[in-house]
């Protein structure tokens, strides 16, 4: 859904003004959650059952959380280097960075090898910016269809719900989502999380599979959680903390 302004505007905070803006998602039940907009301001996802007036008091109770939310996500959006698609530049697989090795190479299709220091990618002619990002997208896309397929597997054989079999998934890229289950257990996850490292993946997976019991986030999803990734605390926290570079293109 669109994202709209509050009809009670901004937040007046002790010595500033923070405007804001709304959006509704099917997913949020519980809370609220807070994300940097595309132009810099601040989003609140909340759940749609969720008055204007409740989410304006929700914020105005917790006034140096809200501030400091949105000063760190400035200054991350602000010190972060743009990435670059040329040779040498180093991009992200698995929580580990890697350069790009753009070879020349006549009468060949472009095309991507993922290789133990590097990754070289192949094109019969010098390649535009625009050809070799798209490229290494569709390496990642394609790399994770295989990973990421193989990770569901192994954590739905710890799932008793699933009957020990992997649901339906599919990839889609999202602007600030890592995965979603659907209502007919279907798991979308994002090729970009295959920067991530490893514990990172296997706990948006697991989070993902725990949603095919438990739709909300009430406390049974989250004894489920714990019984299937005991450590998603952590694991959460370092993805909330680096998930802007992930997610960078």
């Amino acid at each position: 859904m669109t994202p709209h302004r509050s009809r009670y505007g901004p937040l007046r905070l002790e010595d500033r003004v923070i405007d804001y803006e709304i959006a509704r998602r099917a997913r949020v039940t519980r809370r609220i959650h807070l994300e940097l907009s595309e132009r810099g301001g601040l989003r609140v996802v909340a759940p749609r059952r969720m008055s204007q007036r409740d989410i304006h008091h929700t914020l105005l109770s917790n006034p140096t959380y809200v501030a400091r939310f949105l000063d760190r996500a400035r200054e991350q959006q602000a010190t972060q280097a743009p990435l670059r698609y040329v040779d040498g530049e180093k991009h992200l697989l698995l929580g580990k960075r890697y350069p790009l090795d753009i070879w020349r190479a006549k009468d060949v299709r472009p095309r991507l090898e993922w290789m133990h220091d590097r990754i070289r990618l192949t094109f019969p002619e010098a390649p535009e910016v625009e050809a070799v990002r798209d490229l290494l997208l569709k390496g990642y896309r394609q790399r994770a269809l295989d990973d990421f397929a193989e990770r569901l597997e192994t954590i739905c054989a710890d799932a008793p719900w699933t009957r020990r079999r992997p649901p339906p998934m599919r990839l889609r890229r999202m602007k600030a989502s890592w995965g979603t289950c659907s209502a007919e257990g279907v798991i979308t996850l994002n090729p970009l999380l295959l920067r991530a490292p490893p514990e990172c993946i296997d706990y948006v997976i697991a989070h993902e599979v725990c949603h095919l019991r438990q739709l909300n986030h009430g406390p049974r999803f989250y004894a489920l959680q714990d019984q299937l990734y005991p450590d998603w605390r952590e694991t959460r926290r370092q993805l909330h903390e680096k998930g802007h570079i992930y997610l960078q293109l």
